[in-house]
């Protein structure tokens, strides 16, 4: 943070890996209707336990990145419009975490 200013008065200007961390956690919600809603692929123990390691990547590393720069006011507005139709997406999903035993977001899924 540059001294004198605050965070609200800094310019919201793209971050570098947002719209990245956008897609990636978007191709995971994607890649996790397909797995729970094949049931071949559900019934796979070693296919859901490779997709919940990387699911668990996503979840704590890219969605928690870009909870902080939302909370923070620091993503363009279409980039929280974008992490808005996200986190209700993922909410719609939940059901499929449950049902594959996957951890679940830690961050809110409302605002």
């Amino acid at each position: 943070m540059r001294e004198g200013r605050n965070l609200a008065e800094e310019p919201r200007i793209a971050r570098p890996g947002v719209d990245a961390d956008l897609g990636m956690v978007g191709f995971g919600i994607e890649a996790l209707r397909d797995l729970a809603l094949d049931p071949g692929k559900a019934q796979d123990d070693d296919r859901v336990y490779d997709f919940s390691i990387r699911w668990g990547v996503l979840l704590s590393g890219r969605l928690k990145r870009l909870e902080h720069y939302y909370r923070e006011g620091r993503l363009t507005e279409d980039q929280r419009s974008r992490y808005r139709e996200l986190k209700r997406d993922l909410k719609d999903a939940t059901p499929l975490m449950e049902r594959l035993g996957l951890g679940k977001p830690r961050v809110p899924l409302e605002d």
